[in-house]
């Protein structure tokens, strides 16, 4: 028992698709199989059908039509004796701008009417105190670690993957570098992932372009990989972020190039190689091109940090630890919650919580 009452979560996925395979369905299948009353919904969802009373719901990405229509889920929710926490990854100006403007004509609803936000980042929950200042920070780990595989590296064709979402800008800039490293090398051939334009760019015969995939076609694909481009332009949302490809790159023994942004722990650490410039990016891919020795040492070391710190099977006691934790102050979120609106035309009725 944990508390008066047992935890029990319901999970609602209202963004299904790959990028939600790490950061949602891996870790609370893996909660199912230690022993938690843990429960995955995906849109269409009925909260009547999917919701037990008493249940810590985590809700993926919600986007509602109106302010008035979250503070009724909520409302829903907690005379249930239910907790709403709003699943958000990414910093909101990295959404298309309609989306970003949909958000602001509900004032933010789904960050602010919840009693709390799940979260991947410290920095993104710091970015969005202005919201919600209640934040739960998981940071994400990897399920999938095949076994190191050096042996692909001995192959003279080198494959180069970019296979990095919303980053048109960042391959824009690369790829005139990329153009001249492929006409110079015949060993050097690319594999771009939901990047049309940038493959459409690279001389045919040396690129192989590929549309968004599914999660297992992703990491199959990616397996066949020996160095990894991970451009990221220095800014505040894209600090936000956290390095799952670098995760999965280290997984399926892929060297990375990483950088400007958000790459740096990890390169200190010795796991990848940082590019304090875009400019930086495809030199030093080349250089670890033609050292084998040095690439090797890398995959070891980044293959050695998924499996001892970032692995899903470390982490999760630390997990269900957290969430057990939250359970037990349930009453107190609610009341921290309660006094946020008390003097708005949202504002609950009094003892409507049902403990």
């Amino acid at each position: 028992m944990d508390g008066p009452r047992p935890l029990q979560i319901e999970v609602l996925i209202n963004s299904p698709g790959p990028h939600d395979q790490v950061r949602v369905r891996e870790p609370f299948l893996a909660l199912q199989k230690l022993g938690v009353d843990c429960r995955i919904h995906e849109r269409p969802f009925r909260f009547n059908s999917c919701i037990r009373p008493h249940s810590m719901v985590i809700w993926q990405r919600p986007l509602p039509e109106s302010s008035q229509r979250q503070w009724e889920h909520l409302q829903w929710l907690r005379e249930r004796g239910c907790i709403l926490l709003t699943e958000w990854d990414d910093h909101p100006e990295l959404f298309p701008r309609a989306i970003q403007a949909k958000l602001e004509s509900i004032n933010w609803a789904h960050l602010r009417m919840c009693h709390g936000l799940h979260t991947s980042s410290i920095n993104l929950a710091k970015a969005l105190e202005k919201f919600q200042p209640i934040s739960i920070v998981v940071e994400n780990s990897i399920e999938q670690i095949p076994t190191l595989d050096l042996d692909k590296h001995k192959s003279k064709n080198i494959r180069v993957f970019v296979g990095n979402q919303n980053r048109s800008i960042e391959h824009f800039q690369l790829y005139g570098e990329i153009n001249k490293w492929l006409r110079d090398n015949e060993n050097i051939h690319m594999v771009v992932v939901g990047d049309s334009n940038l493959a459409a760019n690279l001389p045919r015969g040396k690129v192989e372009a590929h549309p968004l995939l599914s999660y297992p076609s992703y990491r199959k694909l990616l397996s066949s990989c020996h160095i990894a481009l991970m451009p990221l332009e220095r800014s505040l949302p894209n600090s936000c972020k956290t390095p799952i490809k670098l995760l999965e790159c280290a997984a399926e023994s892929v060297a990375t190039i990483s950088g400007p942004e958000l790459y740096y722990k990890q390169a200190i650490s010795g796991v990848s190689v940082y590019a304090k410039q875009l400019s930086e990016m495809i030199p030093l891919a080349a250089k670890l091109a033609n050292d084998l020795s040095a690439r090797l040492a890398l995959v070891r070391k980044s293959h050695g940090w998924a499996i001892s710190e970032m692995s899903l099977k470390k982490n999760l006691p630390y997990r269900h630890w957290i969430y057990k934790s939250l359970w037990k102050s349930r009453l107190q979120l609610d009341d921290k919650l309660e006094k946020c609106f008390a003097d708005s035309e949202f504002a609950f009725p009094k003892n409507s919580f049902t403990k």
